[in-house]
């Protein structure tokens, strides 16, 4: 090279204030810039105002949602809370500097957008301005922490660390993210020749029965239940108002305006072949309403790729019960005696407690007065689903009188938050002791960190974040396992299997988002439905999903066409968050690698491998979601080796990174947590329903010997939680909650 054209680069380096050409760590040298970093700081935060304005404008031309329509019902669920509100516009700055350096530095010399996102992972946002804006996120000291009992928003579990675990925090990644440019793009399906989600699901998804005769439809709630308490994943909002945004509005005009400005709006377009949304050319939707996902501020205050907040609390804290705030938790108890607040005799025969009634605009899909109110609005998706809800929010007001019996002088607070506590631990010890070895095995969870041969021992260097992979693209799972009928039981009465059902029940199509059924349909709604979900079976996890959620999600008046899609929705954000491919978690888990067509074949359910590879142009580019659902399941598992694997890498983290977990020594006195072994989720229904007087030993499984797995709630064998000198017993453990 000759010594002109040196000099020549040398001096483009200096008049772009660029860091030394040759030098492999150029992110080093930017500490060098700061000043030109934090000119485009400014620059930034004046966009993003003026873009926000602009939005404004836009969104005040056009309509407000419908109630009950479709994109409301999509709104109830993703419009996220004012809390994260900060940290979600200090993440949309940081990503538009790192953006801003990645043109500026890595685009010039020809850095691969990997290798670019990588490095920029080495900055330190400290160097900046941008680093008090991480800084006040997690390493400030206004934490209040109360040691004795959890706090709303899993904050100061951790004491080295208080942010670890707290709402309004990004998920955690177990791989890189794989981006269009490196940090945040979404790929683009006509360039790098992705399937449309829509495609995907009208090609793979089929309606069929593919009942599990092993397991029982409460594996399909509680994993939604539990699902609930983990993960919420919510939608970016537009404008200083924080408004929720629907990109494919009815007018056309409105529709491409809001997609050529308003960035967050991806929406899926729908294909023209497609029987369901385009059954003929003068009545049909030409897309379906996505938002890109609620970004978050790095924990690591460095640069780099755009992490996804999760707005629930990331133990398994039964928050999704309680809530994620203090002012939450407070609208939802009755401030006596450490009680829930409940509803009664919704319609005049009711003797038993359900939920209260939620009278808040935008909250109930059918407006105020038409939902329950709880924890997690997700609860009024599906009757099943909050049936579980209010069986525990039963448990919880009923052990609270056990309580008070115990301790009449406890006041409300005391009794309220001992309450919540063994809650929570009963909830674990279910999910631990009968969901998961129900889901992944007997013999794998024993082996591999999740069986209860030892107390658990905490640790304060492990990391409770829910991973994104889990939350994203393995969590759905559940979404394949429901049916579109509702099945209820005549509680005393006991049949056999095949005689026990009859399709007199509504679809759940009809009453998705619509709850008050638990009241309206059923004499005893709630207890007929939670014994039904006992004893039908569920459908296995594959690739076979109801058309409820395929076609009808959200749709809850007849009048409207369309509904929408929920498969098509999770392979959009799992592209939205940048979740790697099928064979990377392969790799990942320490699976054998795909090579071939065979291998594909060998691993995947018979006929999967060849109606993948007619839609994917190769088997590396198979979304994780989609190739998790099309494996052959393990051993006596209810899922594939790589959905076992994410999952078991989450429930491992999420029981020893929690300080609070309920056989951590300490946390419970022996005598208490003997008691606490005892529980079982058949003992909670037998507990908590009126009617019921057999209940089968676990409830999660479905035995061939219908009648002998059918015991009465006196049974030993449905042991009881004894709170007989339950404090007499642990006056170590049970302190003063003002204490500290």
């Amino acid at each position: 090279m000759s010594t002109s054209i040196i000099i020549i680069r040398l001096l483009i380096c200096t008049v772009i204030f660029v860091p030394p050409c040759y030098t492999s760590e150029w992110y080093q040298q930017l500490d060098n810039f700061v000043s030109e970093i934090e000119k485009e700081i400014k620059n930034v935060v004046e966009r993003i105002d003026n873009r926000q304005r602009s939005e404004d404008i836009i969104l005040s031309n056009i309509s407000r949602l419908p109630i009950g329509s479709p994109v409301y019902g999509q709104m109830i669920e993703s419009m996220p809370s004012k809390e994260g509100h900060s940290g979600s516009r200090n993440a949309e700055i940081i990503y538009e500097v790192t953006r801003s350096l990645r043109n500026r530095y890595c685009l010039h010399y020809g850095y691969s957008d990997i290798k670019c996102a990588k490095d920029l992972m080495n900055l330190d946002l400290n160097l900046t301005t941008l680093g008090e804006m991480c800084m006040s996120e997690y390493h400030n000291n206004n934490y209040s922490c109360n040691f004795d009992y959890r706090s709303p928003d899993g904050s100061c579990n951790n004491l080295k660390r208080k942010y670890l675990g707290k709402a309004n925090t990004p998920y955690k990644r177990l791989l890189f993210p794989v981006y269009k440019d490196g940090l945040y793009e979404m790929p683009n399906i006509n360039e790098e020749m992705l399937p449309n989600p829509r495609t995907l699901s009208t090609n793979l998804v089929k309606d069929e029965d593919s009942s599990d005769p092993t397991k029982s439809m409460m594996m399909a709630y509680w994993t939604m239940f539990i699902g609930h308490d983990l993960s919420h994943t919510t939608v970016s909002t537009m404008g200083k108002e924080n408004k929720f945004v629907n990109c494919c509005d009815k007018d056309k005009r409105n529709q491409i305006t809001l997609n050529k400005y308003i960035r967050s709006c991806k929406p899926i377009f729908i294909p023209d072949d497609d029987r369901y949304f385009k059954p003929d050319p003068f009545d049909y939707m030409n897309c379906m309403n996505y938002l890109r996902s609620r970004p978050a501020v790095r924990p690591d205050c460095k640069f780099g790729p755009m992490e996804q907040m999760n707005q629930a609390t990331h133990y398994l804290d039964a928050s999704m019960l309680y809530g994620i705030t203090e002012q939450q938790t407070l609208s939802l108890r009755r401030m006596s005696h450490g009680l829930l607040s409940v509803h009664r005799d919704l319609y005049h025969h009711h003797r038993t407690d359900i939920l209260p009634l939620e009278t808040t605009d935008n909250v109930c899909q059918n407006g105020p007065g038409t939902c329950f109110r709880t924890g997690d609005i997700r609860a009024n998706a599906f009757p099943q689903l909050n049936a579980v809800y209010t069986l525990w929010v039963r448990e919880h007001n009923r052990i609270a009188r056990a309580l008070h019996k115990e301790r009449v002088f406890l006041s409300d607070e005391e009794l309220f938050q001992e309450t919540k506590k063994i809650v929570t631990a009963c909830i674990q010890h279910i999910t631990y002791n009968e969901w998961l070895p129900a889901l992944l095995g007997v013999n794998y969870t024993k082996e591999n960190g999740l069986g209860f041969g030892q107390r658990t021992t905490y640790d304060e260097n492990a990391d409770p974040t829910v991973s994104n992979s889990f939350a994203t693209a393995i969590l759905p799972f559940a979404n394949s396992m429901i049916t579109d009928s509702l099945s209820s039981n005549s509680m005393n009465k006991w049949y056999k299997p095949s005689k026990l059902f009859t399709p007199s029940l509504p679809s759940i199509k009809r009453y998705y988002n619509q709850p008050l059924i638990l009241g309206e349909y059923f004499d005893t709604g709630i207890g007929k439905m939670l014994i039904g979900l006992t004893v039908q079976a569920t459908q296995k996890v594959d690739m076979l999903f109801t058309q409820t959620i395929t076609n009808y999600l959200y749709r809850i008046d007849p009048n409207d066409v369309f509904g929408m899609d929920i498969f098509s929705l999770d392979i959009q954000r799992s592209r939205d968050h940048g979740i790697p491919s099928y064979t990377q978690f392969r790799k990942y888990c320490g699976l054998k690698d795909i090579e071939n067509m065979q291998d594909l074949s060998e691993i995947m359910v018979e006929g999967s491998a060849d109606r993948l590879m007619k839609l994917y142009k190769t088997w590396n580019d198979i979304d994780l979601l989609v190739g998790a659902l099309s494996e052959k399941h393990v051993d006596d598992a209810m899922v594939g080796p790589t959905m076992r694997c994410i999952i078991r890498e989450q429930f491992v983290r999420t029981r020893i990174a929690d300080r609070y977990f309920y056989d951590v020594p300490g946390v419970f006195s022996d005598y208490q947590l003997e008691n606490l072994k005892k529980v079982t989720l058949a003992r909670v229904l037998c507990d908590n329903l009126q009617a019921s007087s057999y209940e089968p030993q676990q409830v999660f499984l479905i035995h061939a010997e219908y009648n002998s797995s059918i015991h009465n709630c006196g049974s030993k064998l449905i042991p009881k939680i004894n709170f007989n000198g339950w404090f007499d017993k642990s006056q170590d453990n049970f302190l003063d909650i003002n204490q500290h």
